[in-house]
């Protein structure tokens, strides 16, 4: 029997262990793969906390927060685990790709500049002088200067790592079939027989409202296939992010790599890229820093992220012990930091967090949820 048991090993099942393994609580996590393989693993690693927000809510303060951990915690993962998570604050450049994207970007820039004036309007010379020349101009851009990123695959492996110095025991290659409550715990089956625990947080990403089928939730989670590639340019020297506006992305990383992202296909759950999708990256991103054509594609890959309807996570409890922590999304890797310490914390004392009532699984009014 179990005091806590997570389903699912992406970061932020992780995180949630992670913080978790700080109390006298036996904690376990199943996967039903090899742990870490999924979004987490895949993604592109850029934090955007301001990125696509547009006004000031309960996600964008939580997004902010959780980027500002980023620091600390990639200096504790290193000492912790030797890995490097290769955390980088080196600013993001959000372009319109097409003449009726400016309006929507403008009053995002508004809005973003209004919270933190170093967010800037670039004019063509800007964007130049900044990028030495290697993006070619948009209709509009702006330049966020905090924004950061990190080495995704490192961050997981890390987050692994320091789960397995905690001694937080693990169940692999194990899938969950059914949660049932019985008299004051939870009946867990699986493809390996069944599991026991007081509390379960069901953080498995875009899968969590199929094994949440008997609840019969009123928000659904939804599988977005993402295609991305790896290209090697030794030459193309770019440190800051580049997000357009139809959602691709290329992201710098070491050495002289060039992530980039990210297609998306919704309700897909299939693995392995397609030539559209290939196509699509290759043109969107050429077009945009033309010199990527001469580079050379050493990997590609695809992931599945959790989507809710307005993008908004759902973070609630929905049993006596029944927790559902997923739809992050295109920010899971961000809000991992934040959303481990507080369900963490939630766990602890009892206590929901405070401004979590924006992620209800219904969105209800704050005296018909779970506390």
């Amino acid at each position: 029997m179990h005091d806590v048991l997570i389903i699912g090993s992406g970061v932020i099942g992780m995180s949630i262990a992670r913080h978790l393994s700080q109390s006298q609580m036996d904690v376990a996590i199943v996967d039903r793969d090899v742990p870490g393989k999924h979004a987490s693993y895949k993604a592109g690693g850029m934090l955007g906390a301001q990125n696509e927000f547009t006004e000031d809510t309960d996600l964008f303060r939580l997004a902010l927060e959780s980027r500002s951990l980023f620091p600390e915690l990639c200096e504790a993962l290193e000492n912790e685990t030797g890995i490097d998570i290769q955390y980088q604050s080196s600013g993001l450049i959000k372009v319109a790709n097409r003449p009726e994207d400016v309006e929507n970007l403008r009053q995002q820039y508004e809005f973003l500049s209004s919270m933190d004036p170093s967010v800037v309007e670039l004019s063509d010379e800007d964007l130049i002088d900044l990028t030495h020349g290697h993006v070619t101009s948009s209709e509009m851009a702006i330049y966020i200067p905090n924004d950061g990123q990190i080495n995704a695959n490192h961050y997981t492996k890390a987050l692994f790592k320091s789960l397995q110095q905690r001694n937080i025991h693990r169940y692999y290659q194990t899938e969950v079939h059914s949660i049932e409550h019985q008299n004051g715990y939870y009946e867990i089956s699986t493809s390996n027989g069944q599991l026991h625990a007081k509390k379960v947080i069901v953080a498995c990403g875009a899968w969590s409202s199929k094994l949440l089928e008997h609840y019969q939730l009123p928000r659904e989670v939804v599988g977005v296939k993402g295609e991305v590639l790896l290209v090697e340019h030794d030459s193309l020297d770019l440190k800051e992010t580049v997000f357009m506006t139809n959602g691709c992305y290329i992201v710098p990383k070491e050495p002289n790599r060039f992530l980039i992202g990210a297609t998306s296909e919704f309700d897909n759950y299939s693995v392995g890229n397609t030539d559209q999708g290939v196509s699509w990256l290759h043109q969107y991103a050429n077009e945009r820093i033309p010199e990527l054509a001469q580079g050379k594609v050493i990997k590609q890959w695809s992931g599945v992220r959790p989507y809710t309807d307005g993008e908004l996570p759902i973070m609630d409890r929905i049993d006596d012990g029944l927790y559902v922590i997923s739809g992050h999304y295109r920010n899971g890797i961000l809000l991992s930091p934040v959303i481990g310490r507080d369900i963490a914390n939630w766990l602890f004392t009892g206590v929901k967090p405070r401004n979590y009532e924006s992620f209800n699984v219904s969105r209800r009014s704050n005296n018909e949820v779970y506390h």
